[in-house]
């Protein structure tokens, strides 16, 4: 009997181990593939520093949101004294915080759930399509979603009866919930949404001080970190994307990009031309599946928390999980209609945890880590497993698709560097000009100031001078846009009608680049 027994507990975790390492593969795999963009070389300029204080210095005074998400810049800085500033080195630490991400959700659900929805929560966060293209991306994400993961393991041992040593537990999830909030300002939204949650279901008020009194203390130094930065009252001086749109669309692609990523449906490149709706609805098929898939596994849940509370359940961890999900979403949700922010699913990226707890409950259901089976719904087994392949084929996308391209500098930079003889000027009029050093650039000029102006619709009547004396009277003019989509359409070719004539535009993914000739006088 014993021997049987271990020898279906090597199987079980020989495969836990073989999804761990498919998880390794796919946030390592073609990394480099695709060149850095916008958002990555705001990463790139931030940690351009001699000293770490010098790195905090410019984070605290940047702009644009990254001054509330210090600790990526600080750690991404140490790294890259280590490992240097090439493609590789900067995203290889976000795929690394993505492998522990995967691995501590696994032994969080063992502790609650025990093994196979443990089996379960890791093959969905494994092939999370979300989870990896974070994984994959010089930015702050994927150690958000790694301290958060961390934070939940710690704290599951409060969700679990006779756990020992909640003492120390209870510490160590202190620190990691201070950590965390250092990390990123919407850390502190998932952080509410746990404590609120914990209160509600558990109803223990004693063991509930017990565990947040130390975290609220050691979270205050943080807290007070970001009160005094600039801006911390006014959030409409902090530089970011605003709401174009119903914040319907916003939630929507919210829920969408958690689910399967954002690589399944249309490209958020094809979203933004004027025929979006006709390109929404060429993925009509897709999107009726990821409906169909979503309402089964809902309305699985729905029946496995009703069927908790017929069983007097009611403080079963999926109860908690509900609730923290829900929080999280709405709290997500209140801050982007107060602050005005365009709200992505990146900006939500502490969902993905809750969910992956979640959704092997509606294949099982279990009494804190006991073994016990009460039953299967195929509806649900279908659902989940076609969830899991629907995040397969997105992530296909991520890797083989060019359609899903992120910005390629790389591409466009190359492009001039060999399209630009010694009588041609280029001009940036959008783009990140630290990309344009990355990848070899020097010589093309900076016209950002132009650029704003023009797309905000306060340019100068005299725009095309402008361009003329910044080039020096070149004949010849390359106009280099990233994200051209933030321009009226046909403004820039109108505007500079009037002293020159174009050739046909070259495209690259996310960039159009202009030859303007200098018309004869």
């Amino acid at each position: 009997m014993i021997k049987i027994l271990n020898q279906r507990w090597s199987r079980y975790y020989l495969f836990v181990l073989i999804v761990i390492i498919l998880g390794v593969f796919l946030r390592f795999f073609l990394l480099t593939k695709q060149s850095l963009w916008y958002d990555e070389g705001l990463t790139l300029s931030l940690t351009d520093a001699s000293t770490l204080q010098e790195t905090i210095e410019k984070v605290r005074t940047v702009k644009n949101s990254d001054r509330f998400q210090p600790l990526y810049f600080m750690v991404l800085f140490l790294w890259r004294q280590m490992f240097g500033e090439s493609e590789f080195a900067l995203r290889s630490l976000s795929a690394l915080l993505g492998i522990g991400s995967i691995i501590a959700v696994f032994f969080t659900a063992l502790r609650i759930y025990g093994k196979k929805h443990a089996l379960w929560s890791l093959i969905i966060i494994t092939f999370s399509s979300f989870c990896v293209y974070y994984s994959q991306e010089a930015r702050i994400y994927a150690l958000a979603i790694f301290i958060s993961s961390l934070q939940l393991y710690f704290f599951s041992a409060a969700l679990v009866k006779n756990e020992d040593n909640q003492g120390i537990s209870i510490w160590l999830f202190s620190i990691f919930t201070a950590i965390g909030v250092f990390s990123n300002i919407n850390f502190c939204f998932s952080t509410i949404a746990l404590c609120l949650s914990h209160i509600a279901i558990y109803k223990n008020l004693r063991q509930w001080l017990q565990w947040w009194l130390p975290a609220a203390f050691l979270s205050l130094p943080p807290v007070l970190y970001y009160l005094t930065l600039p801006g911390a009252t006014d959030p409409e001086s902090i530089e970011v994307s605003r709401l174009g749109f119903p914040i319907i669309q916003n939630i929507i692609f919210v829920l969408y990009g958690i689910l399967v990523g954002t690589t399944y449906g249309p490209s958020t490149e094809q979203l933004h031309g004027n025929d979006k709706i006709q390109v929404v609805l060429s993925y009509l098929p897709h999107i009726l599946l990821l409906v169909i898939v979503s309402t089964v596994i809902f309305l699985a849940l729905i029946k496995v928390l009703l069927k908790h509370k017929k069983n007097n359940r009611e403080q079963h961890p999926d109860y908690f999980f509900a609730s923290v999900f829900v929080m999280t979403f709405l709290l997500g949700l209140l801050l982007a209609i107060v602050t005005k922010f365009n709200w992505v699913p990146r900006h939500s990226y502490y969902l993905c945890l809750p969910l992956a707890m979640l959704i092997p409950s509606t294949l099982s259901q279990k009494t804190g880590i006991s073994s016990k089976r009460y039953g299967v719904s195929q509806f649900a087994q279908i659902a989940v497993i076609s969830l899991i392949v629907m995040n397969i084929y997105s992530i296909f996308n991520y890797y083989f698709n060019d359609r899903y391209q992120k910005d390629d500098y790389r591409s466009a930079i190359q492009y001039i560097i060999k399209n630009r003889p010694s009588s041609t000027k280029s001009v940036i009029l959008f783009g990140h000009p630290r990309l344009f050093r990355y990848y070899g650039d020097f010589l093309s000029l900076n016209g950002h100031d132009f650029g704003n102006e023009l797309r905000k619709g306060i340019a100068d009547q005299n725009f095309t001078g402008q361009i003329e004396n910044l080039t020096n009277r070149a004949d010849t003019v390359l106009m280099v846009v990233n994200r051209e989509h933030l321009f009226a359409k046909g403004l820039i070719q109108k505007k500079m009608s009037d002293l020159y004539n174009l050739d046909s535009p070259v495209n690259f993914a996310y960039f159009k680049i202009y030859r303007f000739h200098r018309k004869i006088r």
